[in-house]
């Protein structure tokens, strides 16, 4: 969920995004704005469950 929309600000709620997408994306929720751009929602899912695990502390 969106920051502005009353998400949290933690690693497994925030997408990295470059400015032009931020902009773009605005307060929709990461997986509305891909399907609306009609990117790869699959293939970002996928990337970002492979990528979370390293950036989470462990334990």
């Amino acid at each position: 969920m969106p920051i502005s929309r009353g998400g949290r600000y933690t690693l497994e709620n925030v997408v990295p995004a470059c400015p032009s997408c931020n902009a773009s994306k605005h307060n929709n929720e990461v997986t509305g704005w891909l399907r609306r751009k009609h990117l790869d929602e699959r293939a970002f899912l996928l990337r970002y469950a492979t990528i979370l695990p390293t950036l989470l502390p462990a334990g």
